[in-house]
C-alpha cells in the first residue's frame, strides 16, 4: 500500500472528548456554538485566528461567520498543547503552518509532531533540543528551511550511530537521534558513566512498549487529530517512563540499605 495513505507511527488516533461533543459533526455552528463544544472562549478563538492558528470561519453576512469540525480539530490540539505543555503560540503556529502545509508529507508532519512532544513536558533540558527559532528537523530534511544545528562532539554523535547499529534500526537524521546524542554528551560531562552496552541496554529494554504503540494510520483522520494524538501519546508514554525510572531508582535504593541505615 502507498505509504503516503498508510504508515506506522507511535500511537493510534484517539477520539477527544472535544470531538466527540460535537453537537453538529456534520453541519456548521456559529462561534459561540463552537466555543461551548470547544470548551474555550469566544475570545481566545478570536485571538488564534488573528494570530494565523486556526482559519477563520466561512462568512454567511457581513456580521456572522459559521465554522465545522475541522475548527474543532484544531481547536482541540491548540486547548491539548496550552494546557499540557504549556506550548507557546509560536511553536504552535510552526505546527498548524505545517499541518495546513498540503505539500508536507504526513510522515514528515509526524516528525515535525515528535520535536515538539519532545520539547515539551518530556524531562529533556532546553541544550538537548533545537536552538530556538531554528526550524524543525523534518522541515529542514524536506528543504522547506537551510539546515542551521548546533554540532554535537563527534565521538557521541558516533556512539549513537553504533548504537543504532547495534539494534538494526535506521541511522536517520530526526529529533530524537539528536536529543540522545546531546543526552550522552551531557551525562558524560556530568561525569556519569556512559557507554554503548548501556544504551543499547535501555533501548531493548523500551523496545517492546515502544512496539506495543506503533500502529497504522490512515489519511482518513485529519492532519489535526494525527497531531494531537501522535504528541499525547508521546507525551504521555515519556511521563510513565520517567516515572517507572524513579520508581526503580527509589525502590533500588531502599533495598540496597542495611539494617542500621
Amino acid at each position: 500500500m502507498d505509504s503516503e495513505r498508510r504508515f506506522h507511527y507511535p500511537f493510534t488516533v484517539v477520539e477527544d472528548e472535544t470531538c466527540r461533543s460535537n453537537p453538529q459533526k456534520e453541519g456548521t455552528v456559529k462561534l459561540s456554538a463552537l466555543a461551548k463544544a470547544a470548551g474555550v472562549s469566544a475570545a481566545s478563538i478570536k485571538y488564534y485566528i488573528h494570530e494565523g492558528l486556526l482559519p477563520p470561519g466561512q462568512k454567511k453576512n457581513a456580521t456572522t461567520a459559521v465554522y465545522d469540525e475541522t475548527h474543532l480539530h484544531r481547536l482541540a490540539l491548540i486547548r491539548w498543547l496550552r494546557e499540557e505543555l504549556a506550548t507557546p503560540i509560536a511553536d504552535i503556529a510552526e505546527l498548524t503552518r505545517a499541518i495546513d502545509d498540503e505539500s508536507l508529507p504526513t510522515i514528515e508532519l509526524m516528525g515535525v509532531c515528535q520535536e515538539l512532544a519532545l520539547r515539551g513536558n518530556s524531562g529533556l533540558p532546553a541544550s538537548a533540543q533545537r536552538a530556538p527559532g531554528s526550524p524543525p528537523f523534518a522541515l529542514r530534511a524536506s528543504g522547506t528551511h537551510p539546515t542551521a544545528v548546533s554540532p554535537t562532539p563527534d565521538r557521541f554523535d558516533d556512539l549513537v550511530s553504533e548504537v543504532i547499529d547495534r539494534l538494526g534500526w535506521p541511522d536517520e537524521e530526526s529529533a530524537a537521534r539528536n536529543a540522545l546524542a546531546r543526552v550522552v554528551a551531557m551525562v558524560d560531562a556530568g561525569g556519569y558513566p556512559v557507554t554503548v552496552d548501556s544504551i543499547v541496554a535501555q533501548c531493548r529494554a523500551i523496545a517492546p512498549i515502544a512496539q506495543s504503540h506503533v500502529r497504522p494510520i490512515s489519511v482518513e483522520h485529519s492532519r489535526d487529530r494525527v497531531c494531537l494524538s501522535v504528541i499525547r501519546g508521546i507525551t504521555m508514554s515519556n511521563r510513565q517512563l520517567i516515572a517507572a525510572s524513579a520508581l526503580a531508582h527509589a525502590s533500588l535504593s531502599m533495598m540496597s540499605r542495611g539494617p542500621a541505615d
